[in-house]
């Protein structure tokens, strides 16, 4: 009999069992109070049991085959709190972000783009605004400084009204707290308050207003002569000739081209005199003018000529405008490849001994001098302005090489061009070389039909069209 089954049975008569003792237990009784009763127990009977399997029925909003909110595979008591409980994240631990990368990709790659476009918005914005209104108005007095910050605030919100009382104001409030007319500050105010002007199409107001400007500061240089000194007045001369360039290109913008070469030679002739002033200065002195600041003056002053057709005198400004670079650089390419082109193009007086080949000849010389700089230039001294120098000057020798009949030569100097525009990603240089070698092609051809000559035989076609549809003439006597 099993130990479970005599427990059972003492349980149903309970008189048995208390006189009765268990067949397979030995009792050890002792008669003193302090003996203890030592009972022997039958081994644990080794049972077995069939495996419970407990089946599960899920509804379909219970199914956990469905995505969850959460992310099953992390515990949600290790944030903090109770399960259904708010998460508490540590934004400073690398774990944190996991984590919230595998809840949710989508929306974590989503919040950390948006996160860094809008560190950079702020940061463009504290930049721009570091820059311009703080380090640009420092030297300016507060006063003058709140219009002006006043007026970039209008100008960013395009009411032009609010920008030029603000400026208005400024020039006002700078006169009244007694700043230096001749400052670089003064000039440049009134400077950008014409320039308005300019950037709303205003432009014979702007330069009524810098012309004006231009002679009050050519009248108090004189005044105060003997105080500037040779290098103050150097450094001045150099505001007042910026402001006549930019009086002739408005001028020009305005179609008032006479007025502008007027402008411009003014400019031209002043920078000799501070060429000739600045070369006067002690060697301990520091020259305000640089080589490219003086050789933009005679450029302008030679795209006016060029653009007239004067061809002679824009000829002479670039090469004085080459002349100022030493040693050559990529620039002094671009100069005189602009010598040889106005020596191809201008015409011939009738007394002057030379014949179109020479003319040709001479012009081709400069353009290949050019090429000879350029090919001594090495990075970093040597950039992009070098290779389109390059590319232009080799297209113009292959036109000189066309009008003097050689035509092979012509050619391999237009596929040149073509091979370094391409290399250089040169948009211009690669269409016109095109253009040039499709002419080439139709003249070995022989179905190259020249422009002017097309035209010039239309025209002709034209009026004897327009004979040919009148009435013959009829100089008989009418019949009685």
């Amino acid at each position: 009999m099993s130990f479970v089954r005599s427990i059972k049975l003492g349980a149903r008569n309970p008189a048995t069992a208390s006189i009765r003792p268990f067949s397979q237990c030995t009792c050890t009784r002792v008669q003193t109070q302090a003996s203890i009763s030592k009972i022997q127990w039958p081994p644990k009977p080794v049972t077995s049991f069939r495996p419970l399997i407990i089946r599960r029925t899920y509804l379909r909003a219970t199914d956990p085959s469905k995505k969850q909110g959460y992310n099953p595979h992390v515990d949600i008591d290790r944030f903090g709190g109770n399960p259904g409980s708010k998460r508490k994240y540590n934004f400073f631990k690398l774990q944190t972000y996991r984590e919230a990368y595998h809840d949710s990709p989508k929306m974590f790659t989503m919040f950390i783009v948006s996160f860094f476009v809008v560190i950079s918005v702020l940061g463009v914005a504290f930049y721009w605004t570091y820059k311009v209104m703080i380090v640009g108005l420092h030297n300016y007095p507060e006063p003058v400084a709140r219009y002006m910050r006043r007026a970039m605030y209008y100008e960013g919100k395009k009411d032009l009204e609010g920008c030029i009382k603000s400026y208005q104001s400024a020039i006002v409030m700078a006169q009244l707290i007694g700043m230096d007319p001749l400052s670089d500050e003064f000039t440049g105010l009134r400077i950008k308050y014409a320039e308005i002007g300019e950037d709303v199409g205003a432009y014979d107001k702007a330069i009524e207003y810098l012309e004006r400007l231009r002679l009050e500061m050519l009248a108090l240089m004189d005044d105060r002569k003997e105080e500037l000194g040779v290098l103050g007045r150097l450094k001045l001369m150099k505001r007042v000739i910026g402001i006549a360039v930019k009086i002739g290109d408005m001028q020009l913008l305005e179609k008032d081209e006479e007025q502008a070469e007027k402008t411009f030679e003014w400019s031209v002739a002043q920078t000799l005199k501070v060429m000739a002033d600045q070369s006067r200065l002690k060697e301990e002195e520091e020259a305000p003018w640089t080589a490219e600041q003086l050789a933009a003056v005679f450029e302008n002053m030679a795209s006016l000529y060029e653009r007239s057709n004067k061809f002679d005198y824009a000829s002479t400004l670039y090469l004085q405008a080459a002349n100022l670079f030493h040693p050559p650089n990529c620039h002094s390419v671009v100069l005189l490849n602009n010598v040889g082109a106005c020596n191809m193009q201008r015409r011939i007086p009738s007394g002057e001994p030379m014949d179109r080949t020479t003319q040709l000849e001479s012009a081709k010389k400069w353009m290949e001098k050019a090429l000879s700089i350029a090919d001594n230039m090495t990075p970093p001294t040597r950039n992009e302005e070098c290779d389109q120098g390059c590319v232009v000057a080799l297209h113009n020798i292959g036109e000189i090489e066309e009008q003097l009949g050689r035509i092979d030569e012509a050619k391999q100097k237009y596929i040149e061009a073509e091979s370094i525009s391409y290399a250089i990603k040169y948009v211009d240089g690669y269409q016109n070389a095109g253009f040039a070698l499709e002419r080439i092609k139709q003249k070995e051809s022989g179905i190259y039909k020249d422009p002017k000559v097309e035209a010039e035989e239309q025209a002709k076609a034209e009026v004897k069209k327009a004979l040919t549809g009148l009435p013959p003439l009829n100089f008989d006597k009418p019949k009685k």
